[in-house]
């Protein structure tokens, strides 16, 4: 793990720590397929026109290959990536009537691309929202504030009491997307094996932290909770907004999302599916003061779909988009057994680069339910 630890400050005396996760160099950067490093070359780029089609044999992908920037064609040679075999593909497009993810790269001479995945669904992919202010480019802006606990956790319903307190208060309410992960104790039920905790520096449990950037662990201290949020909601304008359509078919959720640039910049995106009402029983070492009831948790992180590598979580990249241009990207989750889906909900969030530094925070979040939409959130 590598982690950068900025100067420790005081609010209100409350000691807060300034933590992010330092991306990992690219080469040592661990993929979602293990071919993907490998086969990767920067010289030639396969673009896809959508990552996720009906399998109905009419919903097609149509790629492009790039050299150096230019269009190619002529001499590409097509590969499925699950096999590396080599695969025809007429008039550079892919249609199927079967279900599932497929992988291709291509290859033009001596180059190579990175593998692109495309996902086939046996239903329609979900329509985006229509905009509601296409010329408007300023966004209301919430902070992606991630708590990290555990039913082991005998401290942690300190925390939870400060949190549901705050989220009862609509001012900070709207400056929030709140989510909880559960990796204290593997025993917990609603626990989460990607190691979000190691991602972002959490050392101690109870512990908040806001927008992938400053942690905070002072469970008795409110004044200094809602200085966290203020602070984190404060230090950047919204670079872009998020809308999203998402849809469940069986246990397949299909999220298509949108992000409109206010200011020119590099872009990631992520998407966490939480779910709430899970029954866990939770230690308390404080039952005279903390006296509610911590046996039910919300807002669980039970997919965390920003993925770089395992000590990263920042996001997809979208690459750089333009101030008033819009970039997609579609999410495929599938919920396993036993998740109750009425009790699932989205959170969705971009990161952009930290000024003059080569990490990734959050921008901004959004919710989303798991079967509807949520439209560009404009200033009012």
């Amino acid at each position: 793990m590598n982690f950068r630890i900025f100067p420790t400050l005081l609010i209100a005396g409350v000691t807060m720590l300034f933590s992010c996760t330092e991306l990992p160099d690219k080469d040592n950067e661990e993929g979602d397929n293990g071919n993907q490093g490998e086969i990767g070359s920067s010289e030639l780029v396969l673009l896809a026109s959508d990552m996720v089609i009906q399998a109905n044999g009419e919903d097609a992908v149509q790629f492009t290959v790039l050299s150096d920037g230019e269009p190619v064609s002529e001499g590409v040679r097509f590969y499925d990536g699950s096999t590396n075999k080599q695969i025809d593909l007429p008039d550079l497009r892919f249609t199927t009537t079967d279900t599932g993810t497929y992988y291709f790269w291509a290859a033009y001479g001596t180059s190579q691309t990175d593998i692109v995945t495309v996902t086939a669904i046996g239903f329609p992919v979900p329509e985006l929202p229509d905009d509601p202010e296409p010329e408007n480019t300023s966004f209301a802006r919430r902070v992606l504030l991630t708590q990290f606990t555990g039913t082991g956790c005998g401290y942690c319903p300190g925390m939870i009491t400060l949190l549901r307190s705050l989220m009862e208060d609509d001012e900070y309410a709207s400056k929030v997307v709140l989510t909880a992960c559960h990796s204290y104790n593997s025993d917990d039920p609603a626990y989460l094996l990607d190691r979000l905790d190691q991602a972002m520096g959490v050392s101690s449990y109870p512990m908040v932290v806001a927008d992938m950037y400053v942690s905070y662990n002072n469970y008795n201290n409110m004044n200094g909770l809602m200085s966290v949020i203020d602070m984190a909601h404060g230090r950047s304008a919204a670079k872009a907004g998020i809308s999203a359509s998402a849809e469940l078919n069986g246990n397949t959720l299909v999220v298509r999302a949108s992000i409109k640039a206010s200011q020119t910049s590099e872009f990631r995106i992520g998407a966490w599916l939480l779910e709430d009402g899970i029954e866990g029983r939770q230690s308390n070492y404080n039952p005279g003061t903390w006296t509610g009831n911590y046996d039910v948790h919300d807002n669980c992180i039970r997919i965390a779909d920003s993925r770089v590598s395992n000590s990263n979580f920042t996001g997809h990249s979208l690459g750089t988009i333009e101030a008033g241009e819009t970039a997609e990207y579609a999410f495929v989750m599938t919920l396993e057994d036993g998740w109750v889906a009425e009790n699932c909900h989205l959170a969705l969030f971009i990161t952009t680069p930290e000024d003059g530094e080569d990490y990734f925070s959050v921008n901004n979040a959004v919710s989303c339910s798991i079967n509807g939409e949520v439209s560009f959130d404009y200033l009012k």
